[in-house]
């Protein structure tokens, strides 16, 4: 099974940003580096299905986990600074972990199976929501969402 794990230091300069794209990820290992510069962490085109040992990244700005096998996305729960939520293409089935996020200001969760939105009222700094190529049969309430452009 292959964990992303960290062998070396990060070269100089470059703590802002860790991508891990295309590694063949199928789960995060708890020894990821947690240095407090980190602000956005990639994770797309691996196998992963489920987001956990996230909680080290209390101060990340941008995730995207695209094209994984996510089927859920609680763990976002605890990153309370993510301002973007990158999640398309994967098998999630319904919104969950956004009531903390409350400087979420980009959401994208298209080509999931999410069938209902609920959650997302809770993040009134939305400016960007993508659903597009999902099973929702209906979108409820957004008027919360005073900042949103696009949907």
């Amino acid at each position: 099974m292959a964990v992303a794990r960290v062998d070396a230091a990060l070269p100089p300069g470059e703590g802002s940003v860790v991508n891990w794209s295309g590694q063949g990820l199928q789960k995060l290992s708890g020894n990821l580096p947690c240095e407090a510069d980190i602000h956005t962490l990639i994770l797309d085109k691996n196998q992963i299905i489920k987001l956990e040992n996230l909680e080290k990244y209390r101060q990340l700005i941008q995730l995207s986990v695209a094209n994984n096998r996510l089927v859920r996305m609680m763990g976002v729960a605890k990153l309370t600074q993510l301002r973007v939520l990158n999640l398309p293409h994967n098998s999630i089935g319904y919104v969950e972990g956004l009531k903390e996020l409350v400087h979420l200001e980009w959401l994208n969760l298209a080509g999931n199976n999410i069938k209902a939105m609920e959650q997302v009222n809770s993040c009134p700094a939305l400016q960007h929501l993508d659903l597009s190529d999902n099973n929702l049969s209906q979108i409820g309430d957004l008027s919360k969402l005073v900042s949103l452009k696009y949907l």
